[in-house]
């Protein structure tokens, strides 16, 4: 454990100086490419959104990027992300959270915030979305609860606003100092790669169901 611990902080390490290395639209293309990505549900153990977002102001705080451009992308990015990653969900169905769940060891968490996210709609979603490690879940489980995109709206964009704008300022106040306190809050990669999995599995069963159900044509 303490092995792979060192090995996971030395990648870590190794991510954040290449980005550092980068400046200007280049650096700002991967930071929205890889926010974007993540938000989709693609796992990112080694460059997680938090540490994106604080890079994010590490970067506005040494001049490598245009302040306004920067938050604007970044925003931008994260919510559609996350619109589409609701959606993607939202095929797989209420009929799989069981079996996510329970794969997940994390039934009573997932039938929990479940619950709050069928009855208190957009401002569970505010919620979830500004607690670290429950940000891309919260988004995944109102597709899988089809919660109403209108509801869902309305609690997502003020999320992403908010989180953006406490761990960019984090970046830029404290630079990457920060980041120690932040791993301590993060989700395993091992959980996220798992959950990813889990769901792509269930994604590719329900299309395939799909198809053998369609009737053939005449």
């Amino acid at each position: 454990m303490i092995v792979q611990s060192a090995a996971y902080g030395r990648r870590m390490s190794a991510i954040i100086t290449t980005l550092l290395g980068l400046s200007g639209y280049p650096l700002i293309g991967v930071i929205c490419g890889l926010v974007l990505l993540e938000e989709l549900g693609i796992p990112m153990p080694m460059a997680p959104g938090d540490l994106l977002l604080v890079l994010t102001g590490v970067s506005i705080a040494t001049g490598r990027v245009n302040p306004l451009a920067v938050v604007a992308a970044v925003y931008l990015s994260a919510l559609v992300g996350a619109i589409c990653g609701r959606e993607l969900c939202e095929r797989i169905g209420s009929t799989a959270l069981p079996r996510i769940a329970r794969l997940l060891h994390a039934g009573d968490r997932v039938d929990d915030l479940t619950a709050k996210l069928r009855r208190g709609g957009s401002a569970t979603v505010f919620v979830g979305r500004i607690t670290p490690g429950l940000r891309v879940y919260t988004t995944q489980l109102s597709g899988l609860v089809a919660m109403p995109r209108r509801t869902f709206l309305i609690g997502l964009a003020p999320g992403i606003a908010l989180y953006d704008a406490v761990f960019i300022s984090l970046g830029a106040w404290l630079g990457l100092g920060v980041l120690t306190t932040i791993k301590h809050y993060m989700p395993g990669p091992g959980a996220i790669v798992l959950l990813a999995m889990v769901i792509g599995s269930a994604l590719a069963a329900h299309a395939l169901v799909n198809h053998i159900r369609r009737p053939s044509p005449a």
